[in-house]
């Protein structure tokens, strides 16, 4: 079993999506990397996130895991980072991604209400990666969270 480090990337206000070519067209995604031998989930996650799209994390905490079986078997360690605001200049690895930029909290509340990637011919809207997925989970907490502080203000 593999460990991989899977992170929904934050400055505070907006999260960061990535997208890889072999995803439906419009889906996005959480950050995610296979853990090196020897490597913490800490040191992987800053690592993935440095290599994919150049940013430094400055803090990240555990949120859960999950088991997947595809392509073949791996352990998600699902976490939340956040990176400094003063620094959000996304240089995307075009090997690893083939996209990543930032969504406001309007754009992912509304695209977590999209079922259904779009069809051929139709133009691709935000698609997030569906409930079961550990990427799902990590969106609707970062949601819930920027929901609370706001009604906080």
């Amino acid at each position: 079993m593999s460990p991989v480090v899977i992170a929904l990337v934050s400055d505070g206000k907006r999260c960061l999506l990535g997208r890889q070519s072999s995803f439906p067209r419009g889906m996005y995604s959480a950050l995610a990397g296979f853990c090196d031998m020897g490597e913490s989930l800490e040191e992987a996650l800053c690592r993935e996130v440095a290599e994919e799209v150049g940013l430094e994390v400055q803090s990240v905490s555990y949120s859960s895991s999950q088991h997947w079986p595809f392509p073949h078997s791996s352990f998600m360690l699902g976490c939340h980072a956040t990176v400094s605001p003063a620094h959000t200049q996304v240089k995307v690895d075009h090997t690893e991604l083939e996209d990543a930029r930032w969504f406001s909290l309007e754009e992912i509340t509304f695209a977590l209400q999209v079922k259904t990637p779009p069809r051929r011919g139709e133009s691709p809207v935000l698609w997030l990666p569906p409930k079961h997925a550990l990427a799902n989970c990590l969106i609707t907490e970062w949601v819930d969270r920027q929901q609370h502080s706001k009604a906080e203000e």
